[in-house]
């Protein structure tokens, strides 16, 4: 922010480089606006992810999934259409704090740095659910048997 704000000012002719404003700047402007901005943690949101959360995507997901619940009749069977997610659980992954109106929710996109633990969940649209399972990193020596 210091660093579009320093730029911006001196597009405007208001400084004489566009060298970022300094902390005490930052710390005014966050004072000035107090009531419709805060400081907040963003969550993380993988790049990939990101880039293919598009309103087109979703809708033609949804659309997909429309298509195969009356394709397969399970309309009236919630028991029978099950949700499978995985994610990645990062240790050093750390999201920098960034300025947002208040009460909004951001999301920070990241890409994957270290080896993560893949935690993967399943549920029914009944309501039904299997136990999470975590899967972590293994080696990629295997142990050959003798017979």
């Amino acid at each position: 922010m210091q660093q579009m704000a320093g730029e911006l000012a001196h597009h405007l002719g208001k400084r004489a480089t566009d060298k970022p404003l300094s902390n005490c700047w930052q710390y005014g402007f966050k004072k000035k606006w107090e009531s419709r901005i805060s400081t907040l943690k963003p969550s993380a949101l993988d790049s990939n992810r990101a880039k293919h959360s598009t309103p087109e995507i979703v809708a033609k997901y949804f659309k997909n999934l429309e298509v195969a619940i009356a394709e397969y009749g399970l309309q009236e069977r919630p028991d029978c259409i099950y949700n499978l997610d995985e994610t990645g659980i990062s240790p050093e992954h750390r999201t920098p704090n960034i300025i947002a109106p208040i009460k909004e929710k951001a999301q920070a996109a990241a890409s994957p740095r270290s080896a993560t633990t893949t935690l993967i969940a399943c549920a029914s649209a009944s309501g039904h659910h299997l136990p999470p399972y975590f899967v972590f990193k293994g080696s990629l020596k295997s142990k050959q048997t003798k017979f």
